[in-house]
This record gives C-alpha cells, structure tokens and sequence, in this order.
C-alpha cells in the first residue's frame, strides 16, 4: 500500500484536503489509494462520460490531451462550448461530495493516463479516523453549499470540470472555527518544518486566537487567507455607490473611500454576506437593485507581520440601481467653505465636480456610522489616485452629518477639522 501511494502521491497531493489528510493520517491515505484510486487509461477519441450520466468517481488527467464540451440540450449554453482540459485537471470532483449528473461530454483526442477516486470507496475510508471524517464532513458540507446555490447572478452555473466558489481558500473561510483551527495548526506544523520556529510564533498566535485562517494549497504553499464580499451598484447616469468616510461615536468625520464590503463570514455563501451587508451597512440600498453578475478578483502579497502569503479573495457583486427608485437616508448638511477652494486648486476642482452630490449618513447602532455618496468614475479615478486623500478630506469639509432626533446635541460638532485639513496640505 505504500509503494502505491508514492506511485500516486504526486496526483493526489495537488488536492489541498488530500494532502490535508495525508499529513494527519498517513496510513489512513495508504488504505485510500489501495481501496479507492485506480489508474485508468483511455484511447483516442474514447469518452470518459457523457451528458446525464450518473458519476461515482472523480478524475485527474495525468497525461494526454482531452476537451470538455457542453451543449444547448444538456446545459445552460446557449450554443455549444468546447475547452482543453490541463492534465493535472479534475473532472466531476463533485462526484466525491454530493451525487453528481454530468451536464458535459469529457472525450480524449490522443492516449490519455487519469486517476480515478471512486467516491463511495474514498468515503468507507475516511470514515475510519474522526479527524479526517470531520474535515471531510465540513469540506463536503461547503462544496455542496457552492453546488446548489450555483446559478446566475451571484455565481455562473457549475459544470463537470469546475462548481464556483469551491477553490479551497473560499471554502476554509467558510468553514466552522473548529475546523479553521485544525487546518490552521496543521498549517503551522507543515511551515515550522522548513522555518525556525521562533519566527512562527505571532503565527501561530494569529491561528489560536482565530483572527487568521491559514493553510496549505495543493501546491504546498502555506497562505493566509481572506475573503471579501464587495458591491459596485451603478445608477442611471453611471455613477458609482461608493463609502466616502465614516464617523466613530462622538468623533468627527474621516474620509474613507471604497466599495461597500464585508468579510465573509464562517458558513456563508457571497449572497448571504450581501444580505447581511444590506441588514448592517448599506440598508438604504435594500431592495433597490438589479444584480448582474459576480466577478472574481484575487492577488497575493507578503504579510510583513506574519512572513507568508496573504490571498485577498474580492467577490465582486455588479448591480443597477432600479429605474424610479430614490435612496433614503438621512443627508449631511452643506457648510461650503469658499476659502478652501482658493487655496487647493486641485482639491477645489473635485469639490466643483461634485457639488450637488449627496451624502448620505447610515448609522449603527453604537452611534458609529458610514458615508456614502454617488460619484462620477471620473471622480473615483482622481480621489483614488496620489493625493486623493487630500481632496477627499477637502470634499468632506464642506460637510457636516445630520441632526439625528434621538441625539440632537452636540453633533453640530462632527464635522472635518478644519485645522486638519490646514496640516494635511501642508
């Protein structure tokens, strides 16, 4: 059983859950690869399966060339789509996690080498140990989550080769605290046998404490992972939603300029973080939107405290603002100070090509508070371009939040400092 795990460790290990497993029960894998994996090897032209066809083992393409098509009769394409599957790829995964029909024909076009994972076999073993059994709970928990909810605006529809949302990092950070703190320490053992250990304490601090989720890919690599739910609604005219500041209880206004978002919350799909930002932050938009589409966005950066990889995963949730709907909110009150204008000419430009936009005041229930306004893409280029933080500072000046009735006094003094304002151009 051993030699045969090493023939097929190489395939197996690129799942970041096997590899996850390999690394708590070793012998528990060795039973997997003896009992549930099996090389397979396919002619040319031959089908691996086809559309409808029940699917009771998920496939890696070793070696060799193969497509995948879709069509009109069998899938939501409305013409047929045909692409390359990568060796290393894997097909109908979902088949290990849920009970899965095919929606596309995978053929090959030259003598083809695939692992095959047979799901039924893969679950009789990993109910063996209670640790892998609960990881493996969770995990396909998650996918199944991914695989239901799959459907057009929030998520394409799944296919055989691929379900949304379903890449490891976005279903860990998803996954109950529990669980989180198994992969994170496991993580951390993996990263302190090729580091001294004194540099992975902060770490593994972060990673018992829960304020980071950290693991390690397919590819062996140890990241820390964050996963962000943002929302770019558009009105009419083409500008966009965006936060322009925030207030702390009894503090003044600060400029804060991006999209609305939130972090995405263990156990939550990217529609259900939306429905909570619309329940918390952005209540005045509730409603009020027409969703077109989620786009995804990820980039990795060296963490300076920690020392690994940090991947910040942006859903990014398009909508129109419907015709005929107007935003509710309470407004903040014009206090225009020509005399800032005249003396920040660039700063001054931007206020001119925004007068008449409104702010709008949203506030929480511990008297903190967000700004939000409509602005132009042109204005978003500048104010997020150097020195826009200046020019949003000026902007806010001019500024100041409204009365709310139940605590009239003493919020005619939140406003912008002026005095900072003086210093920040300085």
């Amino acid at each position: 059983s051993q030699l045969r795990f090493e023939i097929q460790r190489p395939q197996l290990l690129r799942h970041p859950m096997f590899r996850l497993w390999t690394s708590i029960n070793v012998k528990m894998m060795h039973r997997a690869c003896m009992k549930a994996v099996s090389f397979e090897h396919l002619r040319p032209q031959d089908d691996l399966f086809g559309p409808g066809s029940g699917a009771s083992a998920a496939h890696i393409l070793v070696s060799g060339t193969m497509s995948y098509t879709q069509y009109p009769e069998s899938s939501p394409e409305n013409e047929e789509v045909v692409q390359p599957v990568a060796v290393g790829q894997w097909l109908c995964e979902a088949a290990l996690w849920v009970e899965w029909t095919c929606v596309g024909k995978a053929e090959t076009h030259s003598s083809c080498q695939l692992l095959a994972v047979d799901a039924e076999e893969l679950s009789s073993c990993v109910q063996q140990d209670s640790l892998v059994r609960d990881l493996a709970s969770e995990y396909g928990k998650q996918f199944h989550k991914r695989v239901t909810s799959a459907c057009p605006p929030h998520a394409p529809w799944p296919t055989d080769l691929a379900v949304p949302f379903t890449d490891f990092c976005d279903l860990v950070v998803s996954m109950r605290s529990e669980v989180q703190l198994t992969i994170g320490r496991e993580a951390v053992h993996y990263l302190s046998t090729s580091r001294a250990a004194r540099s992975i304490d902060k770490l593994r601090e972060e990673v018992e404490s829960l304020k980071s989720i950290v693991l390690v890919t397919g590819e062996g690599a140890v990241i820390r992972a964050v996963s962000l739910v943002v929302l770019r609604a558009e009105d009419d005219c083409g500008r966009v939603f965006m936060q322009v500041g925030k207030w702390e209880a009894g503090a003044q206004m600060k400029g804060d300029l991006q999209l609305p978002g939130a972090k995405q919350d263990a156990d939550e799909l990217v529609g259900e973080t939306l429905e909570r930002m619309f329940a918390t932050k952005v209540s005045l938009l509730q409603g009020k939107l027409h969703f077109t589409g989620t786009t995804r966005e990820m980039h990795e950066k060296v963490s300076k405290d920690f020392g690994v990889q940090t991947r910040y995963s942006r859903s990014i949730c398009s909508a129109r603002l419907l015709p005929g709907c107007e935003l509710s909110a309470p407004l903040c009150g014009r206090t225009v100070q020509q005399d800032m204008r005249v003396s920040m000419s660039a700063a001054a430009r931007v206020c001119r090509s925004l007068d008449g936009a409104d702010i709008f005041a949203v506030r929480a229930d511990d008297e903190s508070g967000r700004l939000y306004s409509w602005l132009p893409p042109e204005a978003v280029a500048k104010l997020t371009a150097h020195g826009g933080d200046k020019m949003l500072l000026a902007w806010l000046s001019e500024y100041s939040l409204p009365i709310f009735p139940e605590r009239a006094e003493g919020v005619h003094n939140m406003v912008v400092d002026v005095e900072d304002l003086r210093r920040a151009h300085v």
